[in-house]
């Protein structure tokens, strides 16, 4: 039986995932309007595809009824919940605020079919929490919500970004995606102050689109992201029909969770998978106009599985970051049809060299475990060449395949084990340095892994080589 608090009054309940029953009649705004502080829905009203207003200072209270068929809207709205049966139907929208400590999926009725899409339940979730007053959320019904992306419409976004000449190629600038030009890439957004637990999945229906954005965090602070279920998104179902640019490529930005100069996030316990770029990234803002701090800080991952993410598991651009004890599984791999950097976890901040304070500080991962990824750990800049301390440390790890370090900077590695490192070019552009690697066993002998740092400014102490507990 699952328990949580009822505001207001302390119960203890479990709800039942059937839909609402029938209607019996229709709330009005004049209903609500009725001078008094509480309001009782006993039976399934509908809204008649209105939009009403509850006002300010009144308590809904939920005693064996509904609302459904149109849209409610809180203005700091309170809840009581005394039932144990759905409260919300499938057709009513809820936007406003809402001043609702809990928030119990099995209060919205949902259709368990695996045609239905699920995104208006999940919005309705979502919508009563808000930036300004916090809420634990609990998606712990035995189900599994199906999602997608509402976005239907030409897949060739790549010709719909600006264009740069990089030492004399023309470059799209892709980083436009994260605009607000292409909002409806967005598919939901945790506000800030939530505690969001999820023990069963959400899963993304394919889509032939080569970016998308499951959970849309910018500028998002005091999250929390736990529990013993899934958020997936499409890439092991993606539709390879229409083409991101040209005749072959398809994209690479579908993403799961895109946090951008946000603080004090915590992941815990969680999986996330199948995404069909990136799992999670979590860095700085790099756009021009931005006038508050562009970096992101606070970042805890522990216990999380990121598997079969196409691009990267996760990507990292931040300050004060700690990794523990999480697990990465098939990133990369031809499999999932892999595509650069193809890796567990990229230490990469984006425009570092344009905006130094988005650069790599303070982050440790600790204890990680890995199997078959195409690249365990990647690496590009990391940080400045100036920046004068390590930035990076990576600590007992026992890696399972290649490390791609180039052209990075301040990353120390303590106590791990490293089958091989990829040497991406000799030409200096890739030379990475200031690079420590301390009681690191290497599958590689001596020569074939100093080569591929420069010896002036990189280190190697008491590491063992062409050991075959490291292959």
């Amino acid at each position: 039986m699952k328990r949580f608090f009822v505001f207001l009054v302390l119960s203890s309940i479990c709800f039942s995932a059937s839909a609402v029953g029938q209607i019996t009649g229709i709330l009005t705004q004049e209903m609500l309007n009725v001078p008094g502080d509480v309001f009782f829905v006993r039976g399934d009203m509908t809204l008649a595809d209105t939009t009403v207003t509850v006002p300010a200072g009144k308590t809904l209270v939920f005693a064996g009824g509904s609302l459904d068929g149109g849209k409610i809207v809180g203005t700091g709205t309170s809840i009581q919940m005394l039932q144990t049966r759905p409260a919300f139907g499938l057709n009513l929208v809820v936007s406003g605020t809402w001043n609702v400590p809990e928030v119990h999926d099995g209060w919205f009725a949902f259709d368990d079919s695996p045609e239905y899409v699920s995104n208006r339940v999940i919005s309705n979730i979502l919508a009563f929490s808000n930036d300004s007053t916090s809420c634990h959320i609990f998606f712990e019904e035995n189900r599994k919500y199906f999602f997608e992306l509402p976005y239907k419409g030409r897949a060739d976004l790549a010709n719909l970004v600006s264009t740069t000449v990089v030492d004399g190629q023309k470059k799209h600038v892709y980083s436009e995606l994260d605009t607000d030009k292409f909002a409806y890439l967005r598919i939901f957004t945790i506000p800030s102050n939530t505690h969001l637990t999820i023990n069963n999945t959400l899963k993304m229906l394919p889509t032939n689109q080569g970016a998308y954005y499951v959970f849309w965090e910018y500028g998002k602070e005091n999250v929390i992201v736990d529990g013993t279920g899934t958020i997936a998104g499409d890439n092991d179902w993606h539709r390879y029909d229409s083409p991101f640019l040209g005749k072959s490529y398809y994209g690479e930005w579908g993403q799961i969770f895109r946090c951008m100069r946000c603080k004090d996030f915590t992941f815990r316990d969680i999986t996330i998978s199948d995404s069909f770029g990136d799992c999670l990234i979590y860095n700085g803002s790099y756009y021009p106009d931005e006038q508050n701090q562009r970096w992101a800080s606070n970042l805890t991952m522990e216990r999380v599985k990121i598997l079969r993410a196409r691009r990267n598991g996760v990507a990292i651009g931040a300050r004060n970051v700690t990794i523990t004890k999480c697990h990465f599984e098939g990133c990369g791999t031809d499999k999932v049809k892999g595509t650069a950097p193809r890796c567990a976890i990229d230490f990469e901040p984006d425009k570092v060299s344009t905006y130094p304070a988005l650069g790599n500080r303070k982050v440790v991962m600790d204890d990680c475990t890995f199997a078959d990824n195409y690249y365990d750990v990647a690496s590009s800049l990391n940080n400045l060449p100036g920046f004068g301390v390590v930035a990076t440390t990576i600590k007992n790890c026992r890696f399972t395949s290649r490390l791609r370090i180039t052209a990075t900077y301040w990353m120390r590695f303590e106590n791990c084990k490293i089958p091989s490192l990829y040497k991406k070019s000799d030409n200096s552009r890739y030379t990475s340095k200031h690079i420590e690697f301390v009681n690191c066993e290497f599958g590689e002998d001596s020569d074939s892994v100093r080569a591929k740092f420069s010896k002036e400014t990189n280190k190697f102490t008491n590491c063992t080589f062409n050991t075959a507990a490291a292959k």
